[in-house]
């Protein structure tokens, strides 16, 4: 079981020489991207260098909004827990959207957190001026950004992590200065898993494109199945994870015949296992990407991308060299048929997916990043 608050006057200690980290977040053990990303973090730093708490609530009304937060997941403070990450419980009543600082109503947070305990404070946020940390002046934050376009310039801001540079791009325009911001992109967990669909659906000696999305209409991209339906053959399959029912729908009008839909799942092995399938991980979002995890999970696969031009570029970056990021069915098609055919460029682009994820993707890559900076604050 674990346990929702500590003894704080027990937990620190005159003589701990670590470096001490709090990281904090509304509903901060839930299983969203944002709170998913500072609890990786959270986990994979080194316990013999850091002293990791993380402060969260429960999920609570909005004021001004109908959104329901995601409440928080109990094998995710499980995961926490075990990586030996203290986890200190606060109350908020309601979060009030209708203040442009999206203020705590109700809450005990201050009564509970002391920023004078700490070296550094990490944060998972949009951008905007925003609560507590508009409440928090002398120790140095390191802010980590979700969103584009909202910016501020705090004192006491160390670094501002952006996860691209299309996103630091937006971030410098909206008033965010260049020289106290770093690109880091989010930390992807990737498993051990090597089951495949292959024999399951009679897969061998077929050349296998797909993608996995959430189910949202919003995002349906029709690139990547208008593009397949015109290469596909009885050499050819795709597999569709997930996704939109809008994609359903477009296979049975274009009439394709050589496609799987598997439904929707959270099981990281079943993930891993449609990943395992794949020869080329076939991307596409009507609205883009800022750091795609799919996309990192396809490199660290060793797979080839193929994607598309949308209004966020993030993806374009993360691509590089071990694909191409097309601007139309036409030449998505294009690129699909040098993939299937084109054997050294194949090989190629898959060592070249394979070089980007262990120098940039990779964990390893991303917490030795962050924990500079909180080595390089501490001994500043």
């Amino acid at each position: 079981m674990v346990s929702a608050r500590i003894n704080l006057d027990q937990h620190f200690y005159p003589n701990d020489h670590r470096i001490k980290v709090a990281f904090i977040k509304f509903c901060g053990m839930a299983t969203g991207g944002t709170e998913k990303v500072l609890q990786t973090i959270a986990a994979n730093l080194d316990k013999n260098k850091f002293l990791v708490d993380f402060y969260y609530c429960d999920s609570a009304p909005y004021i001004g909004s109908d959104f329901v937060h995601p409440d928080n997941d109990i094998s995710r403070m499980t995961y926490c827990y075990a990586y030996g990450v203290r986890l200190i419980k606060f109350s908020v009543k309601n979060k009030d959207v209708t203040t442009p600082t999206h203020d705590w109503v109700g809450s005990d947070f201050f009564d509970i957190f002391k920023e004078s305990r700490y070296d550094v404070i990490q944060t998972g946020r949009a951008g905007h001026p925003e609560y507590p940390f508009t409440k928090i002046h002398n120790t140095p934050i390191v802010d980590s950004i979700h969103l584009a376009g909202m910016a501020e310039n705090k004192a006491n801001v160390y670094k501002t992590v952006l996860i691209s540079k299309d996103q630091r791009d937006r971030w410098v325009q909206a008033g965010g200065p260049r020289d106290r911001s770093v690109i880091i992109p989010n930390p992807v967990e990737i498993p051990d898993y090597t089951d495949s669909y292959i024999q399951e659906l009679k897969l061998r000696r077929k050349f296998v494109f797909g993608m996995h999305q959430r189910n949202d209409d919003g995002i349906f991209s029709s690139i990547p199945l208008a593009a397949y339906k015109t290469i596909e053959s009885d050499k050819t399959h795709f597999i569709m994870l997930g996704g939109s029912d809008r994609y359903k729908k477009q296979a049975e009008e274009l009439e394709i015949k050589n496609i799987t839909f598997l439904p929707t799942v959270s099981d990281l092995e079943l993930i891993h296992k449609f990943l395992n399938t794949l020869k080329v991980y076939a991307h596409g979002r009507a609205d883009g990407e800022q750091c795609s995890c799919a996309i990192i999970e396809a490199l660290a696969h060793n797979l080839p991308v193929i994607s598309h031009t949308a209004p966020s570029m993030g993806h374009l970056e993360q691509i590089g060299n071990a694909g191409k990021v097309v601007s139309n069915p036409i030449q998505y098609s294009e690129m699909m048929t040098k993939l299937l055919e084109d054997k050294e460029y194949y090989k190629e682009c898959s060592a070249n997916a394979k070089k980007r994820y262990e120098s940039t993707y990779g964990m390893d890559a991303i917490i030795s990043e962050y924990s500079a900076i909180y080595e390089e604050i501490k001994n500043g």
